[in-house]
This record gives C-alpha cells, sequence and structure tokens, in this order.
C-alpha cells in the first residue's frame, strides 16, 4: 500500500491525513479488515491482553505498513473527532510505555527553537523527574485512574454548541474544564 495516496492536499505538508489514511484503508479488502478487528481488539482490553490475542497481532501487523500507521489531525480541521478515532484506533494498541507519552495525534509543529525556559525537562538527573510523567506513569497502571481519565478526555473531546448553532470551537469549554477539575481533585493526593 502507498501512503502517498493518503497524504493530504495542502502544499508542503508531508503528514498523512487519517480520515484520508482512513478512506484508503477502507478500500482496500484486508486493510479493511484489520482495521475492524485492530477497533474491536482495543474496546476494554488492556496492552497485555490484546497482545496474547493472535488476531489482534495480525492486524496490528498489517496496519503498521498502511496509510493509517504514520497518520497525524489538524487542529479544528473539519472532521477532527473522525481524525482522532481513527488515529486513536491504531495508535492506542502501538504507543504502549514509554512511547505513550510521546505520542500525538496532531501534525507535527514547525521545528522553532524555543527558550529553554519553557522547557520542563522529563529528567535532568537523579530524583529531578517531571511529577506530571510521574503522575502520568501511576495512573497509567491504575484502571480506575484510566478510565476516569477517558471520561474527561470524551467530554473534551465532544463536539460543543448546541443544534442550529454553528460549532464556535471543538469542545464546550466548560463541561470539559469541569470534568477536568472533578479528575484532578479526585487524583491529585494519589500521584
Amino acid at each position: 500500500m502507498c501512503k502517498s495516496s493518503a497524504l493530504s492536499t495542502s502544499g508542503s505538508q508531508d503528514w498523512v491525513d487519517c480520515v484520508k489514511a482512513s478512506e484508503v484503508c477502507n478500500q482496500n479488502p484486508q486493510c479493511s479488515s484489520r482495521y475492524r478487528i485492530m477497533r474491536q481488539c482495543l474496546v476494554g482490553k488492556d496492552w497485555n491482553t490484546m497482545l496474547a490475542n493472535k488476531e489482534c497481532q495480525a492486524a496490528l501487523e498489517v496496519l503498521q505498513v498502511s496509510p493509517l500507521y504514520d497518520c497525524r489531525c489538524k487542529r479544528g480541521m473539519k472532521k477532527e473527532l473522525q481524525c482522532l478515532q481513527s488515529y486513536w484506533s491504531i495508535n492506542m494498541g502501538l504507543s504502549e510505555g514509554e512511547d505513550f507519552y510521546e505520542a500525538t495525534p496532531y501534525e507535527p509543529l514547525p521545528s522553532v527553537r524555543h527558550s529553554d525556559a519553557f522547557r520542563l525537562p522529563l529528567c535532568s538527573g537523579p530524583g529531578h523527574c517531571n511529577p506530571c510523567l510521574d503522575a502520568t506513569k501511576a495512573c497509567n497502571l491504575n484502571d480506575n485512574c484510566k478510565r476516569q481519565r477517558s471520561a474527561y478526555i470524551s467530554t473534551c473531546t465532544r463536539a460543543g454548541g448546541q443544534q442550529g448553532q454553528q460549532q464556535q470551537e471543538g469542545c464546550n469549554r466548560k463541561r470539559c474544564h469541569k470534568a477536568l477539575r472533578q479528575f484532578l481533585e479526585l487524583y491529585q493526593h494519589s500521584y
């Protein structure tokens, strides 16, 4: 399968649009069936359970050479939610462990060098690690924490606005902030 056939048409970008990559995959019977299998594999299963299933492993191997493997989304794009769903249906299977923290569904940002004052190092020496990274790792090991985090992420990725109104932003900011606050209040002392 050719990855370039799913490239988005906006000039100089070299990343694959997940919506278009999904359309390309759906036109190929092998890719399409493996994509459906992979989505089923990820429902309610942890990383080790998924990898123990040979059908899930085979689907993951096929999808790693499909246009979906390297796809990205653009913030504010017309089908952003669909794009994110396509991205995570592949990358939740691939992004376990340390790589999970590096994974982003969005297009790469231009390489602009920012001042080191704005960076928070992952680790700058023994005992000087990023507390957010430590909390994220701890949360990933706790099923209840992962469920609660998924709940606030789901709230924050739902389309905002009411029916009949033009949508102004990607989510209902007030609901998103409330859900995030609830999550942080619930887990702030645990991690």
